[in-house]
Parts: C-alpha cells; structure tokens; sequence
C-alpha cells in the first residue's frame, strides 16, 4: 500500500475506533451497560491494533478489519432490524458495512 493512502487508511480506522469506544462508554454512562463498555473498549482496541498494523503489515491489518467490521455490521444489523433504533445499532452497522468494503478494498490493493 502507498504512504498516502495508508495514512488515510489509518486516520479513518483511528476515527472508527473512536467512535466503537467513545458509543461502548456512552451506553455504559446512560445505562449502566457493563456489556456495551467491554464490547465497546475490545473493538476500539482491536481497531486501534489494525490502524497501527496497516502500515507495517497491510495485509493482515485488513484481513483484521474485514473480520472485525463484517461481525459488527452482522450484530449491530440484526440488532436495528430488532429494535428500529437508529442510534446506536443503525449508525454503527451502516458504518461498520462502510469500513469492511475500505479494508476489502485495501486488501484487493495489498495483494
């Protein structure tokens, strides 16, 4: 993978994190959820290991991130089309959907 698409590669992983950690902390906050800070704080630092391995290993960073983004679309999916909630379940499968094609697509690149 080039240095500049890397490094884009890297800051949105680095933004997806955020978000997977900064959405597990404010269930926890608003509803005392245990399980959505633990599945929160475990995807944000498994994305965080992919952003920090895109540049050293692309392949296995993005082999990573298809996996990761692709369960996370499946659960986060099921869970909308269970609850109609947009927020969280709806944003973060539609965002999770969005990152599995960027690291199937950087993958694609890799090979």
């Amino acid at each position: 993978m080039e240095s500049s698409s890397s490094s884009v590669s890297q800051k949105l992983t680095l933004v997806y994190a955020s978000l997977l950690g900064a959405g597990g902390l404010m269930g926890f906050l608003k509803r005392g959820s245990k399980i959505s800070l633990v599945a929160g704080g475990g995807s944000a630092a498994l994305f965080y290991y992919v952003a920090t391995e895109l540049p050293k290993n692309p392949v296995l960073a993005s082999s990573i991130g298809i996996v990761g983004s692709a369960a996370l679309t499946g659960m986060m999916g099921s869970r909308y089309l269970r609850s109609r909630k947009v927020v969280p379940a709806g944003v973060v499968s539609v965002v999770s959907l969005m990152m599995t094609g960027a690291y199937l697509h950087g993958l694609i690149r890799s090979s």
